[in-house]
């Protein structure tokens, strides 16, 4: 019998080991850029300096550096060493120096120059992320300043519905993101997730646009951001059910879309798709 030359040859695709670099287009997210790129979305929040995973600085044309595997991207300053960075990020030395994508000579003692950035693979770094709304005290609750204190109207059931409808989540709630984002359509309606009293209805300044707070009094407060507008004023009660803002991308955000948040007093923020049908 004979045997026919098998012409076609399979090659390996070999993992990426350098840094790309990539444009923030209309409704990304750190989650859904990491999707991409088949990464945790921590690791993009860690590679780029200064950014956070809400409504803090990703905005639509900003260049991301994307890593090649989950980590930091580390950007050597004056006075940096190998301890330095193996402290800051929890990854030996030897493990950074030889990861191919530093391309460090092995030939040479690594050097680490400033400016240099450098791909720690496995690193980690703090998470940054900020509160919307007021800055909620330790012990105070919604007697916090910028928080409506006066008597609450409407009790929850603390059975929650859904904000909007149709629902399609477009970013989960995860460490740097204790929310999820609903996509919606400029004005559509949002509705109160449970009956209760509205504590806060006003600008957020950090970065959230126009935002609700609504107490339960349960112990549960819910979060709305980035409405084009608010139609509820503090003090004023609200039904589950209930219209209370049309949605928008006020604040920093890259498109359409509603932040939704379940705070729990004493606990903090919880993962809404617990809660919701």
């Amino acid at each position: 019998m004979t045997r026919r030359a098998e012409l076609h040859t399979e090659i390996p695709q070999r993992p990426r080991m350098m840094v790309l670099d990539y444009t923030v287009q209309p409704g990304d997210t750190p989650w859904s850029i990491a999707k991409q790129f088949d990464l945790q979305p921590e690791s993009i929040l860690w590679s780029n300096e200064g950014l956070n995973a809400d409504a803090g600085t990703l905005v639509v044309g900003r260049q991301l550096s994307i890593p090649p595997v989950d980590g930091v991207i580390h950007s050597v300053r004056d006075g940096d060493s190998w301890e330095r960075l193996q402290i800051l990020h929890g990854i030996a030395a030897d493990q950074i120096i030889d990861f191919p994508g530093n391309e460090f000579d092995p030939a040479e003692a690594p050097q680490l120059e400033a400016g240099r950035s450098i791909i720690i693979p496995g690193g980690r770094s703090a998470l940054v992320w900020e509160e919307p709304g007021p800055r909620v005290l330790a012990g105070l609750g919604r007697h916090s300043p910028g928080l409506y204190s006066g008597p609450l109207v409407y009790l929850g059931s603390g059975a929650f519905q859904w904000p909007v409808s149709p629902v399609a989540i477009t970013q989960v709630f995860w460490s740097g993101h204790p929310a999820i984002d609903l996509d919606t359509t400029f004005r559509q309606p949002v509705f109160a997730s449970d009956s209760g009293t509205v504590i806060f209805s006003d600008w957020d300044t950090t970065g959230y646009g126009n935002l609700i707070i609504v107490d339960h009094g349960n112990g549960y407060w819910t979060y709305y951001g980035h409405n084009e507008a608010n139609l509820v004023s503090v003090g004023q009660g609200v039904r589950q059910g209930a219209q209370i803002a049309e949605s928008g991308s006020t604040g920093n955000s890259t498109g359409d879309h509603l932040d939704f948040r379940i705070r729990q007093e004493g606990v903090g923020f919880l993962d809404p798709q617990r809660f919701l049908p």
